[in-house]
């Protein structure tokens, strides 16, 4: 994808109701999608990307400048290297509503990541993302500024659920992390990792983090505001089914004024008291 569409009208590319078509690339290596030079105002709703091949490869690859790129109720899987990729030089990609998963899978002792973000003005919100198979969950790094990860449920994740960091003089600035699910990851939760310089205006703010394997949050050069733990109680976490029982820790525990309008099904917030942590608002 290449054209570019406007504010006012942009460019839909979705599923036809009721089907979910399965995108593959060709080759090695092979994406499925990319969204290149200066595309912009597309959207891309209730695709299932799948099966990218090859070193360095990811199944949905947004580079150059693209901007104001949208991705939701999509699927991204099996991936052997990213789930996602954005370049440095893109902006306002919003992730909204999708499932990442079993990602990054490639050739040890390559890392490959469900979502690996640089760039600027980024949203990802509402998404579950699990089971990266060689890396993380989010790789926010080396070079992005003003990037919102919101209401996400980032799980069992091979290494840390989710990494901020930097490389020589390039650096993670202003992200903020708010009301996610940080469990059973294979490390860390939230952990930085500043190879250069040390980003600066960074928060993680109301997360909740349960059973990772190193612990919760381990963070230099991120500001923690009101850090949780608890366990999510989700329904059934074998069966990947991270919707919230009853008793889970994360119930009418989100900061409401960072918190989505609806939740990863499309169901409204708040269904109690307050809204609840994570993709999943647990019925009342």
């Amino acid at each position: 994808m290449r054209r570019a569409g406007s504010g006012v009208a942009p460019i839909s590319v979705r599923n036809y109701p009721g089907d979910h078509p399965v995108l593959r690339g060709r080759g090695t290596p092979a994406h499925p999608l990319e969204v290149a030079g200066s595309a912009s105002y597309v959207r891309f709703r209730g695709l299932v990307f799948a099966g990218a091949t090859g070193y360095r490869t990811t199944n949905i690859y947004v580079s150059g400048s693209a901007d104001h790129i949208e991705f939701s109720n999509c699927v991204s899987r099996d991936s052997e290297g990213q789930g996602l990729f954005s370049d440095r030089g893109t902006s306002s990609i919003r992730v909204i509503g999708c499932y990442f998963h079993d990602n990054g899978g490639g050739e040890a002792p390559n890392h490959g990541h469900n979502l690996y973000l640089e760039g600027s003005r980024h949203v990802i919100a509402n998404n579950v993302i699990a089971g990266a198979k060689r890396g993380f969950g989010i790789q926010l790094y080396p070079a992005s500024d003003r990037v919102v990860i919101a209401s996400n449920t980032i799980v069992a994740n091979r290494e840390d659920g989710l990494l901020i960091g930097s490389e020589g003089s390039e650096a993670t600035t202003n992200a903020i992390v708010v009301n996610n699910i940080l469990a059973f990851n294979g490390r860390y939760g939230l952990s930085t990792y500043w190879g250069g310089a040390v980003g600066t205006g960074n928060y993680a703010i109301n997360n909740l983090a349960w059973a990772n394997r190193s612990g919760g949050l381990s963070v230099r050069g991120v500001s923690v505001l009101g850090a949780k733990t608890g366990n999510p109680h989700f329904v059934d976490r074998r069966k990947r089914n991270f919707r919230l029982k009853a008793d889970s820790a994360a119930r009418d525990k989100a900061l409401a004024s960072l918190s989505p309008g609806s939740d990863y099904r499309g169901l409204r917030r708040p269904q109690g008291p307050g809204d609840d942590i994570g993709a999943f608002e647990r019925p009342r």
